[in-house]
């Protein structure tokens, strides 16, 4: 393991002092961040030392925007960190940011004669409820919330008939798009 920036630098390995600060910094997430908390119901959360000096980067999801910003502040005090990059996907910023795509259509007049229209968002999936006067209308939602940043995929109930078992709904996603 690397002992100086220099050699930290040819090799392309953090050097022992960033290598024991991402340790600590990783604790520091699973403390803040507990997965199966009462407090905070969260996924596991990666740390990574971005560069030499030291700055961490935050990757993964968690459930409250709340939570990101404590583990960054948490991150930031300390000592040896002069900054972090957090990438943490927070699922209420999803969720609100679905709720005001609803709404500006709704003050658009496209969502006109629409009923009921909730969605629910977990592991960057969007599900859609509620009914809509056409098909048309309900499809163009569905294409509206799939352009959202951090909404991967879209599952897409509104007006399927529960009496059908198994009919689960059309699913639409940004992947390989």
């Amino acid at each position: 393991m690397p002992t100086t920036y220099a050699a930290a630098a040819e090799t392309g390995q953090p050097t022992y002092l960033a290598e024991l600060l991402l340790q600590d910094a990783q604790d520091v997430a699973d403390r803040t961040v507990t997965v199966s908390s009462t407090e905070w119901s969260a996924h596991p959360v990666k740390v990574e030392v971005e560069r030499e000096g030291v700055v961490l980067a935050l990757y993964g999801k968690v459930e409250l925007e709340e939570q990101r910003k404590v583990l960054q502040e948490a991150l930031l005090k300390m000592p040896g960190v002069i900054d972090v990059k957090n990438f943490l996907v927070a699922e209420d910023t999803i969720l609100n940011a679905v709720n005001a795509s609803i709404e500006k259509l709704r003050a658009a007049g496209k969502l006109e004669g629409a009923k009921d229209i909730t969605a629910l968002v977990e592991n960057y999936i969007v599900s859609l409820y509620g009914e809509t006067p056409t098909s048309a209308m309900k499809y163009a939602l569905e294409r509206e919330i799939v352009g959202i940043p951090g909404v991967r995929v879209v599952i897409n109930h509104i007006g399927l008939d529960e009496n059908i078992p198994g009919n689960l709904g059309r699913t639409n996603n940004k992947i390989g798009k």
